[in-house]
């Protein structure tokens, strides 16, 4: 026993798992015997033992845990699967066309496909800013953002009902885009939008 008035809990968790020492024993009998708070420690001391022995659960596997909580932890957004997007097409190294289409723009047009996704980026240039407005180009495109990111910072704008986007000037420089569908992400990791 210490200081205390009470038998401690480790003395305790020696009854009950039937550990105590001999010595002890009789004196913390005696103590049990008029003392309500330690009696009591003891029997639930006991009864937690008692379902730890006979607790036949298994563990949840691992990713079935994980799984369940993500479903319910909004902290976590699902990852998307991301595609890195290929230029298949620049305005500005085409060669020479004839007819309505070798009139000189001032509009620069790059084509971006990523699987079965198709970005149609139209990129104008004044008074040393930028202008960059396209299309996303697939079947169906609801609810997508399209975010800009370079050295200045981020701009964030949504597709219209045609899956068409506009962002305001901005200075001319590097850039990455990212497209944000429902079922996947794209990204230009590289832009430069340049005179």
């Amino acid at each position: 026993m210490t200081n205390s008035p009470h038998i401690s809990l480790e003395s305790l968790a020696d009854i009950a798992e039937e550990r105590a020492s001999l010595e002890t024993l009789p004196d913390a009998e005696s103590h049990l015997a008029v003392c309500e708070t330690c009696n009591a420690t003891l029997q639930n001391l006991r009864r937690l033992l008692f379902l730890m022995k006979n607790d036949t659960t298994e563990d949840v596997p691992r990713d079935v845990l994980m799984s369940a909580l993500n479903i319910f932890s909004p902290a976590t957004p699902a990852r998307l699967p991301r595609i890195i997007a290929v230029l298949t097409f620049d305005s500005r190294s085409a060669g020479p066309a004839f007819g309505m289409r070798s009139i000189r723009t001032a509009s620069r047009q790059l084509l971006y496909r990523a699987q079965e996704t198709a970005l149609d980026l139209r990129v104008t240039v004044e008074n040393e800013e930028c202008r960059l407005a396209g299309q996303v180009i697939r079947d169906n495109c609801p609810g997508a953002q399209i975010e800009l990111s370079g050295a200045t910072g981020t701009v964030t704008t949504e597709l219209n009902e045609l899956c068409e986007f506009s962002f305001p000037a901005i200075p001319l420089g590097m850039y990455s885009l990212r497209v944000r569908m429902p079922d996947v992400e794209i990204e230009i990791p590289e832009l430069e939008l340049k005179d």
